[in-house]
């Protein structure tokens, strides 16, 4: 893998170069791609596609951006979002009639062969169709649940993937209007937070303030396929591998099923305590270049700790400037047996329109 991205890297150099020397530096969007090239060479990944995003803010249409783009997420472990990059940057080459973009091209067309070779995957699984709802209707689109009193709730970015409006829905059938707060691109994460919340939560969900990931200890997720009943229930596994990822400690892999459209599910100890949020495997193939081999019906899971920190940082980002509470830290867990009917309303289904 490592080698693969450092051919491509090389393979980009001499390119992205030669449009490097024919750019104004009065261009913010150009400076901002040659700050992403020098920190992509010094080895400063996250910062350099940091700079690329900030780029294509500014020039949403350039070619050499979204390639420099694949790369890099490519070699973090990103491969949806390598790919999605690397056809973007496809089409915008095609556009073109100049040598460099045509000389590119090859270029970026060997990068998606070589991507959906190791990835295990085809071009029809990127196909626009099957990511955006039927304008003007609402479309399920996935799972997630809420954390804490604020509103907010986690899912996994393809739950909201390519939608103008997002709402979700509660059990009982009732609605709520829901925004996109901030979308981790590394971990396919999403946390989003209610406009205006329609339900009190008596008994919000918190994340785990000590979890272990001990290999082979039980865990739990809800089978969402039996909220909307009265026969609500958890599917239950085990803990595969304490590190999932080559190059990550912040994802479990797990022998646990995962229903296809539960993605961003709660993952629960064997104490009700909420320790991460689940990913079929088919998802975490399509994300992650680095997995660490894994059976066929394994499953995976984004550990507590990371989810805790990065929300911990948004609700204070929301606080500055306001007199809002902070969030009580409420974790009594849940019981695994007989999940409490106030406790349903912590998860939801997510249904987006455009």
């Amino acid at each position: 893998m490592r080698q693969f991205n450092s051919k491509i890297i090389w393979g980009l150099t001499v390119l992205i170069w030669g449009f490097l020397i024919n750019i104004s530096e009065a261009n913010s969007a150009h400076s901002l791609y040659k700050q992403g090239f020098s920190l992509s060479i010094e080895g400063k990944t996250q910062s350099a596609i940091q700079a690329y995003l900030k780029a294509l803010v500014i020039e949403p249409d350039s070619a050499e951006t979204h390639h420099s783009l694949g790369v890099l997420y490519f070699e973090v472990g990103s491969g949806a979002k390598a790919i999605d990059h690397f056809k973007k940057a496809e089409l915008l080459y095609k556009g073109r009639n100049d040598k460099k973009a045509n000389f590119n091209l090859t270029i970026v067309r060997n990068n998606l062969e070589k991507a959906y070779k190791k990835l295990g995957l085809n071009p029809d699984d990127f196909r626009l169709d099957t990511l955006l709802p039927t304008e003007g209707e609402w479309k399920p689109s996935g799972v997630g649940f809420l954390i804490g009193k604020q509103g907010h709730l986690f899912t996994s970015a393809s739950s909201i993937e390519g939608a103008n409006k997002i709402r979700i829905r509660f059990p009982n059938g009732q609605t709520a209007s829901a925004k996109l707060v901030r979308e981790f691109i590394v971990y396919k994460i999403a946390i989003l937070k209610l406009i205006n919340p329609v339900v009190s939560l008596i008994y919000p969900f918190a994340f785990e303030d000590n979890p272990h990931f001990k290999e082979g200890s039980t865990v739990y997720t809800m089978d969402f396929s039996k909220l909307a009943t009265t026969n609500h229930s958890l599917s239950i596994g085990k803990i595969l591998k304490e590190n999932a990822l080559e190059n990550s400690d912040k994802v479990i892999q797990l022998d646990l099923k995962v229903k296809k459209g539960e993605d961003g599910g709660p993952l629960f100890n064997e104490n009700g305590k909420l320790i991460g949020l689940i990913l079929s495997k088919p998802f975490a193939q399509k994300s992650f270049s680095y997995l660490k081999d894994s059976p066929e019906k394994a499953s995976f899971a984004i550990k507590s700790p990371y989810l805790k920190k990065i929300l911990s940082r948004l609700i204070d980002f929301e606080k500055q400037g306001s007199k809002q509470p902070r969030e009580a830290n409420l974790n009594s867990g849940i019981n695994v047996n007989k999940i409490p009917k106030e406790m349903i309303n912590n998860f939801i289904f997510l249904e987006t329109s455009n």
